[in-house]
């Protein structure tokens, strides 16, 4: 009886190699999606003029925000004094409107032929604090964008930039009311860009008003990338006063729920250059874009949009919404029935993935809602003084956050093995598929500008299962292990990162909702490593003991 020992180790080292390429893979994967929502990057101060640098404009926060600066106090008319003298330096037509108790500070840039302008604006006001983040970090990097646009190639339409007062209090958005209802420039504006808040995560667009396909294509054409999901939006800001008016807006910030906002504690050491940089560059891309525009008509058909790795920010109608998700669910049917004629899947296979991903849902969101209502005694919070609460991100709520995916991800993979004596990973994952598609249709109906990120992981999801199937059946044993990998790439991309982002957007108020999705997105991840948990003959999964078997058997 004689082994050929180096075949045997090319097939078993080769199997356990693929099972940590696949592992690699995945970890690999969900690091570059979630990398945008934490924004490292900087321009230096040694860049070129025409371009934005987030370390130029952070040289600005801390005279801005140096003290509690209210409308009206003395110390707001020190940044007023600043901003005026920012603005004259770099040779712009430069006012204090004063009216309505508030002091606007207002400056322009002409365009060669322009047929409108487009308004940029930052609130210079703070309150509760020294406002590094809310809002002296939007009004340097409005700074530094006057700064890049006066440096840089000229525009055809002109640019007016609005400092404006007291949008905290005494009544919100004063000094926005006071520019649309006194200033003679109003008559000139097109399209107004808000700037507010940039503290540590990523930049959202909040707000892009209705029939936005005209603002939505001009950022597609102007993405520099980011994070940006069309599930954000909607709030109040600065800008509503234009968009109630019909003007087009765009709002931009940094959605973080930060525990110091309002409070003494907003100070510049708070403040990530990353974002900062993130929010300037983006505003400066699409005022040069909108600045060679015809602004007659800014309104189009409303879109949905969502960001693609590589390519830029994909887009549609929004009116496509509910359509696609219906084509998401037939394709999603189809890849169940293939999948179980095949024997990929089977009822039971399918029954037992439900129970197994539901309870676990269920369990982590009851455990991490328990495990969060504790946390302000164990930690020793201060809630009290903080205004959002529980809508912030507390003292080591990022560690607490990790802690308790962890521990769900622990319990998950436990139920997973178990799971798996009587169900396959082409189960599991198609019913986690089933869950999104529930989700997308929902949101497509109830509203239907976030549905696209549920809806494309299905599609392609789906698309890849029945593939792989059908590529199974005609021999290609690798094909179920690619499916697997395939379905779970756009969930790595799109909802991995979706789950800090909601963190980001709503601090601890969503955590047991989000625990328990985490649980059924963790359904559709585990099986692309299926083969590095289970040692089993199992049917149609890429690492089948059996193969193994019979590879030993025929060498022997």
């Amino acid at each position: 009886m004689k082994i050929n020992l180096t075949h045997l180790r090319k097939v078993l080292i080769g199997d356990v190699n693929r099972r940590w390429l696949l592992l690699l893979a995945v970890l690999v994967i969900a690091t570059l999606a979630l990398a945008p929502l934490f924004p490292l990057r900087v321009t230096p101060a040694s860049a070129s003029p025409e371009k934005f640098s987030g370390e130029r404009a952070m040289l600005h926060l801390p005279i801005i925000a140096r003290e509690a600066h209210p409308s009206g106090s003395p110390a707001q008319a020190q940044v007023r004094d600043y901003l005026v003298q920012q603005l004259t330096d770099l040779g712009l037509e430069t006012q204090v409107q004063a009216m309505w108790g508030v002091e606007n500070v207002v400056a322009r840039l002409d365009g060669s032929d322009p047929n409108g302008a487009i308004l940029l604006q930052a609130h210079y006001d703070s309150y509760g604090g020294p406002g590094a983040a809310d809002n002296g970090a939007g009004v340097a990097a409005l700074l530094e964008v006057a700064r890049a646009l006066a440096a840089g190639p000229g525009l055809r339409n002109d640019i007016i930039f609005l400092f404006d007062d007291s949008e905290e209090l005494p009544d919100a958005f004063t000094g926005t009311k006071a520019f649309i209802s006194e200033h003679e420039w109003m008559e000139d504006v097109r399209v107004a860009v808000g700037m507010d808040t940039a503290v540590r995560g990523f930049i959202a667009v909040d707000d892009t008003g209705s029939d936005n396909g005209w603002m939505v294509g001009v950022l597609a054409r102007a993405y520099t990338g980011g994070a940006w999901t069309s599930m954000s939006g909607g709030g109040g800001y600065d800008t509503g006063p234009f968009r109630d008016l019909g003007i087009r807006v765009l709002e931009l910030e940094d959605n973080y729920p930060f525990h110091q906002q309002h409070t003494p504690e907003d100070v510049p050491a708070i403040v990530n250059p990353g974002s900062v940089q993130q929010l300037g560059e983006q505003v400066l891309a699409v005022t040069r874009e909108m600045g060679s525009l015809d602004l007659g008509n800014t309104s189009g058909e409303q879109e949905t949009y969502m960001y693609v790795p590589l390519l830029g920010l994909a887009h549609y109608p929004q009116a496509w919404a509910l359509p696609i998700a219906i084509l998401a669910g037939v394709l999603l049917l189809s890849a169940v029935g293939l999948a179980m004629w095949q024997k990929a899947a089977s009822w039971r296979g399918l029954g037992v993935a439900a129970l197994a991903t539901l309870v676990t849902a269920a369990i982590s969101a009851i455990a991490v809602n328990a495990i969060w209502k504790a946390a302000p005694g164990i930690f020793g919070w201060q809630t009290k003084g903080w205004p959002d609460w529980p809508e912030v991100i507390p003292p080591h709520g990022w560690l607490i956050l990790i802690l308790t995916n962890l521990a769900v991800l622990a319990l998950m993979v436990v139920v997973y093995r178990l799971g798996r004596r009587w169900s396959t990973p082409a189960s599991f994952s198609l019913f986690g598929l089933v869950i999104i598609l529930l989700l997308a249709v929902v949101t497509a109906l109830a509203d239907p500008r976030g549905a696209i990120i549920f809806t494309w992981p299905v599609v392609i999801g789906a698309l890849a299962w029945i593939g792989a199937v059908l590529l199974h059946r005609n021999g290609k044993e690798w094909a179920v292990e690619a499916g697997a990998l395939l379905a779970a790439i756009p969930v790595l991309v799109y909802l991995v990162p979706l789950l800090p982002a909601i963190f980001m957007g709503d601090g601890t108020k969503s955590v047991a909702i989000t625990a328990g999705v985490w649980a059924v997105i963790l359904a559709i991840i585990l099986p692309v490593v299926d083969g590095s948990m289970q040692n089993r003959n199992v049917p149609l999964t890429a690492f089948r003991l059996s193969d193994k078997l019979r590879t030993l058997l025929i060498l022997l």
